[in-house]
């Protein structure tokens, strides 16, 4: 039941995470009136997204904990570490990268009052890379948990 747990949890938070950065950002980008407008409708389900991993992320880690190793402690090791880190991850952009974005686009007054040569706006495409980094690192994690579960479930299944 438990790896079952860890399986639908982390399949639902990389279903989130994959469909906010590959459906809703470049949709709101393409199609609102405003870049100012798009920013904030990403913005605000990002923070939905974030918070979501505050509370999936360590039930995740405690489910991982507490299931014994399916096969081998290695793989255990592994995908608890995972959810760990993706759960860091989502901290750190949040509260830390999240936090400079927000204070250098209000300090712009706008992403689109801001001149592409603005150095407020390259420490902004700065820190948004860094932010594009943790999300493709918690979708990769989220994949390799998913990789790992489903080894161990063979595993389990050949016994």
């Amino acid at each position: 039941m438990r790896p079952i747990l860890l399986a639908t949890g982390t399949g639902a938070w990389l279903g989130a995470m994959a469909f906010l950065s590959f459906a809703v950002a470049p949709t709101a980008f393409a199609t609102l009136e405003s870049r100012h407008q798009a920013g904030d409708v990403v913005a605000a389900t990002l923070n939905i997204l974030y918070l979501s991993g505050y509370l999936l992320g360590p039930v995740l880690v405690f489910v991982s904990v507490v299931t014994p190793p399916l096969r081998g402690r290695l793989l255990w090791a592994l995908r608890t570490i995972l959810l760990v880190l993706m759960t860091l991850s989502t901290l750190v952009s949040r509260e830390f990268v999240g936090g400079k974005l927000l204070s250098l686009r209000r300090a712009m007054g706008g992403m689109v009052n801001a001149s592409p040569d603005d150095p407020l706006r390259l420490l902004f495409q700065q820190w948004h890379q860094v932010s594009v980094f943790l999300m493709l690192f918690n979708i990769a994690a989220a994949a390799a948990v998913l990789a790992v579960l489903c080894i161990e479930g063979f595993g389990k299944a050949r016994r």
